[in-house]
């Protein structure tokens, strides 16, 4: 994707009538499926499947691939609505919208029928970026791609890939030239039964709908046909996309968590009183909202930054400050609502330990909280290294 020429979507939806059945089909496909999702730490292949068939994957692609040729908004309004469910089911859908973009915009015939593939609901694709040593410092990537003949052969680990062991295609950043620094990476659509690629589950404390993976690749041979011509610079123009889902993700989820706590502080009763009458549990909840509407500007705000066509360079700051504060609200509503909870909040019969547990990870996802901050300092004009 060029820093300077960027594609403005063509199409628009009623947005209320679109949110409402996103709303619906979160409420119908999602709340069903994550709490067993959740106690297995397994992605429901089906929920995919269902996502496909309400068309909510591939918004952002082109009509001829059989995408809806919508913007990062409609993708953001998506993301919010599932995560208002469950944040992390939400997840799937953006990482399709990512990978999805990187073979519509980067690639060929065949990486356009994957596109399709993945439109249909049979394709899932994965994003395989993350590295031991490589997470912020993309730069830093030890994945090598050495060129056979009419092969690529890949050896290298990647580290944190959500849906690593559950996808069919993988996206993975390699080194295919060391001599020319960021300049020498290509992503490679990988088939997850290709000889060479194996898998292991990491096992976390949240996300656990959502796997994440180690993948190892040895000696895994992949087509030339495979090799997109995207690299460096059309990931980082994907994390500053990826960094507006992200925002509207935990726009979605603070939202439930604050409602809870709401509905809990005015039937919960101490002292003859719900605790929402002290001025202490009020503040808190009064202190949810405003970070709630605040991260819904900020997020909507860098959505239509994006739709806008504006080069990347000139959007960064947007974006950087929209995933850094919304990423801090959902911290601050979700412990308040943990507190608020009291010993009950920490056992299985409340909701709230979920929420909290898997909000932890907000600030360091698609560039943590330090990342952003030097980010924006540097758009700021300051020399900050």
């Amino acid at each position: 994707m060029s820093q300077t020429e960027r594609r403005v979507p063509p199409n628009n939806v009623d947005r209320e009538a679109f949110r409402d059945m996103c709303r619906k089909f979160a409420e119908r496909e999602i709340k069903p499926r994550w709490q067993q999702a959740d106690r297995e730490a397994r992605f429901p292949r089906e929920f995919f499947v269902a996502a496909a068939k309400a068309g909510l994957i591939g918004l952002h692609a082109p009509e001829a691939m059989g995408g809806a040729d919508l913007g990062v908004t409609e993708e953001a309004i998506s993301i919010e609505e599932q995560a208002k469910a469950n944040p992390n089911l939400a997840i799937m859908a953006l990482i399709q919208g990512v990978a999805g973009s990187l073979l519509a915009e980067h690639g060929h015939a065949v990486h356009h029928d994957l596109v399709r593939a993945n439109i249909a609901g049979e394709c899932l694709l994965a994003l395989a970026v993350t590295e031991p040593e490589a997470g912020s410092d993309v730069q830093n990537l030890k994945t090598t791609a050495t060129r056979q003949g009419d092969e690529w052969v890949l050896d290298g680990i990647k580290s944190f890939i959500t849906l690593g062991g559950d996808c069919d295609t993988m996206l993975v950043l390699a080194r295919t030239d060391p001599t020319q620094g960021r300049h020498g990476m290509h992503f490679f659509a990988v088939d997850r039964n290709t000889p060479g690629v194996e898998t292991s589950q990491i096992k976390t404390y949240a996300n656990r709908p959502l796997p994440t993976y180690r993948v190892m690749f040895n000696n895994a041979r992949v087509p030339e046909s495979r090799r997109l011509t995207a690299g460096f610079g059309a990931i980082m123009a994907g994390f500053n996309r990826e960094r507006v889902m992200v925002a509207a993700r935990w726009l979605g989820h603070m939202q439930t968590a604050l409602a809870w706590a709401l509905d809990y502080a005015k039937v919960r009763q101490q002292f003859g009183k719900p605790i929402g009458a002290n001025q202490s549990i009020a503040f808190m909840l009064a202190q949810g909202h405003v970070d709630v509407e605040a991260s819904r500007l900020y997020t909507y705000h860098a959505a239509q930054r994006w739709d806008s066509g504006a080069a990347i360079k000139d959007i960064i700051l947007d974006v950087s400050s929209a995933k850094l504060f919304v990423t801090q609200a959902v911290y601050r509503v979700t412990q308040n609502a943990l507190h608020i909870g009291g010993g009950w909040g920490i056992t299985e019969e409340l909701p709230v330990m979920r929420m909290a547990l898997d909000a932890l990870v907000a600030p360091v996802t698609v560039g943590s909280y330090e990342i952003q901050l030097r980010v924006i300092a540097k758009q700021l004009g300051l020399p900050c290294d």
